[in-house]
């Protein structure tokens, strides 16, 4: 003090403003780094809290249904948050059910030590990482426990950087302060006290959208920018916990929305099939009473009813298979050639009968053909252009109860045929036309009426067309009908077909000279063969298992075709044919079975079966295949 005293006024100034812009500075920068860090910190832990309640929160359906998939769907979200290492979740008994980590050298504990005593929210910062421990309840009861692990390590970078900065800044302004002292006090003093205040403001309000404007190149005036680029990261940080916040919101509607289509599918689908089988159960019950006096012409009528819901229960069954097949790529196209005239003509003459069968003769089927005096060839999957065209017109059927029904085809390009099916049914509005080739999706706006069907028709087409390499879409309005419309590619390939011959019309099939051997363990469906194979005048043989029947084979060499069923006790159709084919490969085994996923037929090709017949079994279908091998056929 005595050197303070005794040093010129100039000086003193000199001095004092010195130590009050060196002092100013500090505290300055001071406040703001301690506001900062802590905010910095603050943040660092408030987002890291809420997120992890978020991801527990969501967690709880998970751990309710043993969904440890799903858990893991969930966590797996912290990867879009940078700061986020690690991620676990405990059961209720401190076992780990899911986890995630950044990278492998994280090691997640397999156990959580006395899971009990965690009853509210844990943290702690430890060697630059920040440990959250959050018990996942709802309503009162606890279903598990949270671990997340944060990279706190910005805090001390963030600390290191400012003390960098307020020594290099200091430095400046010492030399800057000393040298303009006497006419820049104010120039010097204003810019700090300015940032002061805006820094006790931001520390008081909270509102990091505000921004310093920069009025210099100086130290002062880069310290004004790096201010600005901390605020702005601030913000940059809640707009990305916003965001994630958001994403996961969406993902939980995404699941919801799914969850509510599943459920309202297998509602439907329980419906759709009791549906069917209450009739076939019922009218069979009625037609075996022995007080029953159904008259003759009720009894073709209940068996008729029979028939048609066995059809319906078939047709379900087969879009259940063919949506499976899609969804696990399963599903083969098969090109070859296919009279497109011809396939249409088809399918009209079968829904001529079938409208009538649906009691909807009222309405006009027509079909309309392109070059109808030509055959027009083409390369495709001809069973699955007759089973998109034909959901098609089942479609219009269901939703037309007057007008029309036209389908048909033309040219769109020299490469490309475009068909199409319209009816004048009630028609959907823009809405429904977005959702009506999902899956599970139905659209019934008329509440007086219920339209049947599984909601998978139309999505099947939707998979089907693109196999085929072409695109689908509908035009409609409410009350105005519908039009659908489809693409596959026209490859066009010379008729070979020899056109004078045709097909015998068989009448009456003959084989008394030959021997059959049916490998069957159901007793009712070999009942059935049997009542199928009696007017051919065939020696049957049968057997209860694949055992049984490479027995029975063995012991009868004049064997001249086998039936083949594939789930049989004691050795299945597969082993049999494979053991049968070792002792004679040229004996025709044709598989009838259940089984009728691709994988199942292509391995019976494999093991030698000449032919495969799914179930249920079409009796003329039976005797057609089985004519290809015993070969005699009266006319």
């Amino acid at each position: 003090m005595k050197f303070f005293q005794n040093i010129s006024i100039k000086n003193k100034i000199v001095s004092i403003i010195l130590l009050t812009s060196s002092v100013t500075l500090i505290v300055g920068f001071t406040i703001i780094g301690i506001n900062d860090i802590n905010s910095l910190k603050k943040n660092l832990l408030d987002n890291a809290i809420l997120n992890t309640q978020l991801v527990g929160d969501y967690s709880v359906a998970s751990l309710t249904f043993d969904d440890n998939k799903g858990a893991a769907e969930i966590l797996s979200k912290l990867e879009s948050l940078p700061d986020f290492m690690s991620g676990a979740i405990y059961d209720r008994n401190g076992i780990l059910f899911a986890s995630y980590k950044k990278t492998n050298e994280i090691f997640i504990p397999p156990l959580y030590d006395d899971p009990d005593n965690l009853t509210d929210t844990k943290y702690s910062f430890e060697s630059g990482i920040l440990t959250i421990e959050h018990p996942i309840s709802y309503q009162d009861f606890k279903y598990g426990i949270i671990i997340t692990e944060v990279d706190s390590s910005i805090i001390t970078d963030k600390i290191k950087e400012y003390v960098l900065i307020m020594i290099g800044v200091l430095a400046g302004m010492i030399i800057l302060s000393f040298i303009l002292a006497r006419g820049f006090q104010k120039p010097i003093s204003q810019p700090i006290l300015e940032l002061a205040k805006l820094t006790r403001k931001i520390s008081k309000e909270g509102n990091y959208k505000v921004k310093i404007e920069r009025k210099s190149n100086d130290e002062i005036g880069i310290l004004y920018e790096d201010f600005n680029n901390m605020l702005q990261q601030i913000l940059n940080r809640e707009a990305a916990r916003d965001e994630a916040e958001k994403n996961l919101l969406e993902a939980k509607m995404k699941a919801e929305e799914s969850d509510k289509l599943k459920s309202a599918f297998l509602a439907n689908m329980s419906h759709e099939i009791r549906t069917p089988m209450n009739a076939i159960l019922g009218f069979t019950e009625l037609l075996t009473m022995p007080d029953s006096s159904i008259s003759p012409e009720e009894k073709q009528n209940y068996i008729k009813l029979i028939h048609n819901s066995g059809n319906n229960l078939l047709q379900l069954i087969d879009d259940i298979i063919d949506i499976s097949k899609i969804e696990a790529g399963q599903l083969k196209i098969i090109p070859k050639e296919c009279d497109v005239n011809q396939t249409l003509m088809d399918i009209y003459e079968s829904y001529c009968e079938i409208k009538k069968q649906k009691g909807k003769e009222n309405i006009d089927l027509s079909v309309n053909l392109t070059k109808k005096e030509q055959s027009i060839i083409t390369l495709t999957d001809p069973l699955r252009l007759t089973q998109i065209i034909s959901n098609l017109i089942d479609n219009a059927l269901k939703f037309t109860e007057e007008g029309f029904i036209s389908f048909g085809y033309e040219f769109q390009k020299s490469d490309t045929l475009l068909f199409y099916v319209k009816d004048s049914g009630i028609g959907m509005d823009q809405q429904k036309k977005e959702l009506i080739f999902e899956r599970f999706r139905k659209i019934e706006d008329d509440k007086t009426k219920l339209y049947r069907g599984a909601g998978l028709g139309l999505a099947i087409c939707k998979s089907l067309v693109e196999l085929l390499g072409g695109k689908i879409w509908v035009e409609s309005y409410p009350g105005s009908g519908s039009s659908f419309f489809f693409t596959i590619p026209y490859q066009k390939i010379k008729d070979t077909r020899n056109k004078k011959e045709s097909p015998p019309k068989t009448t009456n099939y003959q084989w008394k000279d030959k021997k059959i051997l049916i490998a069957e363990d159901e007793p009712n469906n070999y009942l059935y063969i049997e009542e199928v194979l009696k007017r051919t005048k065939a020696k049957l043989i049968r057997a209860k298992n694949g055992k049984e029947a490479v027995r029975l084979f063995k012991k009868h060499q004049n064997i001249d075709l086998i039936i083949m069923d594939i789930k049989m006790p004691e050795m299945d159709g597969f082993e049999a044919t494979k053991q049968i084919k070792a002792l004679n490969k040229n004996i025709p085994i044709i598989a009838q079975s259940a089984y009728a996923m691709p994988v199942e037929i292509d391995k019976g090709y494999l093991l030698g079966i000449n032919d495969y017949i799914t179930k249920p079994v079409n009796p003329k279908k039976l005797l057609s295949v089985l004519n290809k091998y015993l070969g005699l056929v009266i006319n």
